[in-house]
């Protein structure tokens, strides 16, 4: 079962990006509220990891999810992200909120978020790099 919860951390970094970045100034002045989830599910789509999902609460359901939508984070997916990986995923993913007057929807991948995402970040930005360790030297006391 996928269980989800509330994550302030990435609510933070959420409200932070909403502010910084040109291309979501259209969620500052909107009546639209979004929650960062994260789940503990290692969801997967035509066999690739899924890092992040933007959903629109369907109304039958905001009695219980006080929120026009929702940014789950699928944590076994993201092990070993930096701060600044997860900080493209929650941009990637407010990217998907669609604002067209008073309606909101989910805005699907199209080319224009693509080419954002690589041109600013590159290709590889979710790739997970090991860290080395230095090597240890003995230092020689006379």
């Amino acid at each position: 079962m996928d269980r989800r919860e509330v994550n302030e951390e990435y609510n933070e970094i959420m409200k932070e990006l909403i502010e910084e970045r040109k291309e979501l100034e259209a969620l500052r002045y909107a009546p639209v509220t979004i929650i960062c989830l994260s789940s503990c599910h290692r969801k997967k789509k035509n066999g690739g990891l899924v890092y992040g999902q933007c959903e629109k609460v369907q109304e039958k359901n905001k009695w219980s999810i006080p929120c026009d939508f929702t940014i789950t984070v699928f944590e076994p997916n993201c092990e070993g992200f930096t701060e600044e990986q997860m900080r493209i995923l929650i941009f990637h993913e407010l990217l998907h909120v669609g604002i067209d007057g008073s309606d909101f929807f989910v805005r699907p991948h199209d080319l224009e978020d693509f080419k954002l995402i690589v041109n600013e970040f590159g290709t590889d930005w979710a790739e997970v790099k090991k860290q080395q360790k230095e090597p240890e030297t003995e230092e020689k006391h006379e």
